[in-house]
């Protein structure tokens, strides 16, 4: 096996371990894993509004020309690409009601777009080439990072901009599944092992990490309290120890992230 399957072998059986127990989905009241398309428009209309580029708007912009074509794998409403100003922006989507938040924005902002709905690396016969690919957030939802990479890099004429959380991002809630289950979370996959996969596959990989605000599926919101419980397995009888963990041990505010592009 040579070093790029390799190290794709390995992440995949890093990102398995973070399967929650059957038993715990099982006895679950409401299915753990679940998806709201609002914090993501939300995510969108804030980095559009953002005043200050943050790193990986930084480097996507070094290598977007005047008239330079942006792919944002991934688009959800737009976050990663939108406050760029390209051209032209294809965003690559499997759901619709985010396709459609992405839409309207690039229309309200005079960004000519176009809207592929799929997931990658299966659409990518379906999208033009462009000058610059991004992919914000995804990483630690592909098994198959390797395929997933080199079908990005295919598209990208001048540069692709990842960027991902320093750790599992669903990492912050170690200790609540340790205290409520006694539930060890896994330390690993790491940015490091990401970049180790992108490495043996022959890319030039620059990175940096910094720090941004927790932007959190929706843990932050109102209803946070239930939304964590949900992600708990957690049914209503056991929502004061939650509480009482959120007091003592409050989530982060903010995280490390890391910029990667070759």
């Amino acid at each position: 096996m040579d070093d790029a399957a390799e190290a794709n072998r390995r992440w995949q059986q890093m990102l398995a371990a973070w399967a929650i127990p059957e038993e715990l989905v099982a006895r679950a009241p409401e299915p753990p894993y679940f998806f709201d398309p609002a914090v993501f428009i939300a995510a969108a209309d804030d980095a559009v509004a953002r005043v200050e580029d943050t790193v990986s708007d930084a480097v996507a912009r070094e290598a977007l020309q005047p008239e330079g074509t942006v792919l944002d794998v991934g688009v959800g409403a737009g976050a990663a690409s939108l406050r760029l100003r390209p051209a032209h922006v294809t965003g690559v989507d499997p759901n619709t009601t985010l396709l459609e938040a992405f839409a309207a924005r690039a229309a309200n902002l005079g960004v000519a777009h176009t809207e592929v709905e799929g997931t990658w690396p299966d659409s990518a016969p379906r999208v033009p080439d462009a000058d610059v690919v991004v992919c914000h957030h995804l990483v630690y939802n592909v098994p198959d990072l390797a395929s997933f990479a080199s079908a990005l890099a295919s598209r990208a004429r001048r540069r692709v901009v990842l960027e991902l959380t320093a750790v599992h991002p669903m990492a912050w809630l170690a200790p609540y599944w340790m205290a409520l289950h006694g539930l060890a979370q896994p330390a690993t996959p790491t940015a490091e092992d990401a970049a180790a996969v992108l490495v043996a596959l022959g890319f030039a990989v620059r990175e940096q990490r910094w720090q941004r605000a927790v932007e959190m599926i929706g843990e932050l919101s109102d209803d946070h309290v239930a939304r964590i419980a949900r992600r708990l397995c957690l049914d209503s009888s056991r929502v004061p120890e939650l509480r009482h963990l959120l007091a003592t041990t409050p989530p982060p505010t903010a995280r490390d992230v890391v910029t990667m592009w070759w």
